[in-house]
């Protein structure tokens, strides 16, 4: 009898997420972000916008400046197995003195939020005076998002495609010593060659701040750290010629049981189900290490949109079809560069999507950039040093010492690999502002805007 009322009560939940859909009351919204995007700061605020909203803060929201916006309350989430994010340790560390910055998240976490809201016209607001549309945010590794790609190769073609990369400037002088480890490797070695290339992949992110990174697992292995089905590794081109390789058959073994077993099912259970997509980006970052890095990072973003389906949200699709119907790249920490360089970042990050953007386009996507800074960390100013004024940001250290700097000019495009001989950047980390208390509003620029683009049209 127990299991049985379970199993009713499973089912109302499903109903009740059906009726949800039917009256496109339900949204999920997928987080994500390449290394160092600021991608726990950015739901961080997100969440505290909502939650906190105020018409002065977000002027660009339209149900909040046609005061059309009844509350917003948190609600228990839906995927009991999926960890909550942690927004409340958050704010707790941006309340302290001195404010700390998110840690940032090691796999997958759900908030679950209710937006009370007047509709605007059409048959609701005849039917009702207000309705409720329930937003689930859910914040995934980027790491895990550019494994995708992979399960449309096979082992030879994964592993031509990393040595590429592992034999190419600036990539080379670091892969050396493990290279010539993998060329005495042995039965007995293969899982300590694994682990190597896994320290080899997190060394490539930390040190030379490299994005298109696969196995993502090996970089967030989570539950999986330890286990064989992580213990697999590129070869070079020559050890495909042979026609019988134990090791090559052993990896591609292993390489064919992540993809199936890993990547295949995180697709299903979790990326399938996204209504829209924000993945976050850290194109000053990329910009500041040199051209091999905004390259790769402009390969990262080409891969990831041949991962996405394309196509309009109509009510079918959404309920038995749910896809992505927008997506949405941000440039984020816009306060670390001056205001005039905003269209110059928007260019070059719009730039980075190349073919795939217009295709993607051109199949039916709404796929759009944006420049913001979740959590605004500088503030906006002038210094005239003889020759004339000159536009800085000011803000703290990440010892929390004042600082002012002109961080330099962005390219409206990628550029060639000499503009670095003659431009300098200055996009250095900066500290947070302190929030004087959890319902502070939190500095930032065009939350407001990201906000109307993500829920406008289902608030109306």
């Amino acid at each position: 009898m127990d299991a049985f009322k379970t199993q009713l009560r499973g089912l109302g939940r499903h109903a009740q997420q059906l009726a949800y859909r039917s009256l496109d009351q339900h949204l999920r919204v997928g987080i994500t972000g390449l290394s160092g995007a600021g991608k726990t700061a950015f739901l961080t605020s997100l969440v505290h916008q909502l939650l906190h909203a105020q018409e002065t803060h977000l002027p660009m929201w339209q149900a909040l400046h046609e005061g059309r916006l009844l509350g917003v309350q948190r609600q228990h989430q839906p995927d009991l197995t999926l960890l909550p994010f942690d927004y409340e340790g958050a704010i707790d560390g941006l309340c302290q003195s001195p404010p700390s910055w998110p840690p940032s998240t090691r796999g997958l976490s759900e908030i679950r939020l209710a937006l009370r809201f007047v509709p605007a016209r059409g048959l609701k607001r005849q039917l009702t005076d207000h309705l409720t549309l329930y937003l689930d945010l859910v914040d995934y590794p980027g790491e895990w998002l550019l494994d995708l790609p992979m399960l449309s190769q096979d082992f030879a073609q994964w592993s031509a495609q990393q040595w590429r990369m592992l034999t190419s400037e600036p990539w080379d002088r670091h892969a050396a010593p493990w290279r010539a480890r993998l060329d005495a490797v042995c039965d007995d070695s293969v899982d300590e060659i694994a682990q190597g290339y896994a320290a080899l992949l997190s060394q490539l992110r930390s040190e030379l701040a490299a994005t298109y990174l696969q196995p993502g697992r090996a970089l967030l292995p989570g539950e999986l750290a330890g286990t064989p089905i992580l213990a697999f590794f590129p070869l070079p081109p020559e050890r495909f010629e042979r026609s019988d390789d134990p090791l090559r058959d052993l990896l591609a073994a292993r390489y064919d049981a992540y993809c199936q077993q890993v990547v295949k099912p995180f697709y299903r259970q979790h990326f399938a189900r996204f209504d829209r997509q924000v993945v976050l980006l850290d194109t000053l970052g990329a910009l500041d290490q040199g051209h091999a890095q905004i390259d790769q990072m402009a390969q990262s973003i080409q891969a990831i949109m041949q991962s996405f389906h394309y196509g309009p949200g109509s009510l079918l699709r959404r309920l038995f079809r749910p896809q992505i119907d927008k997506l949405l790249f941000v440039a984020g920490k816009a306060d670390h560069i001056t205001v005039d360089q905003h269209p110059n970042l928007l260019a070059l990050t719009d730039s980075l999507m190349g073919e795939s953007g217009r295709r993607a386009r051109f199949s039916g996507g709404r796929v759009e950039t944006m420049v913001l800074s979740a959590i605004c960390a500088s503030q906006q100013g002038q210094i005239d040093q003889g020759s004339g004024v000159v536009p800085v940001i000011r803000g703290l250290d990440p010892q929390h010492q004042p600082t002012t700097r002109f961080p330099g000019e962005v390219p409206k495009r990628l550029p060639s690999a000499g503009f670095w001989q003659q431009q300098g950047f200055d996009f250095a980390t900066l500290a947070p502002p302190r929030l004087e208390r959890p319902q502070s509003a939190l500095p930032h620029m065009r939350m407001d805007h990201l906000i109307e683009w993500m829920l406008g049209d289902k608030m109306r």
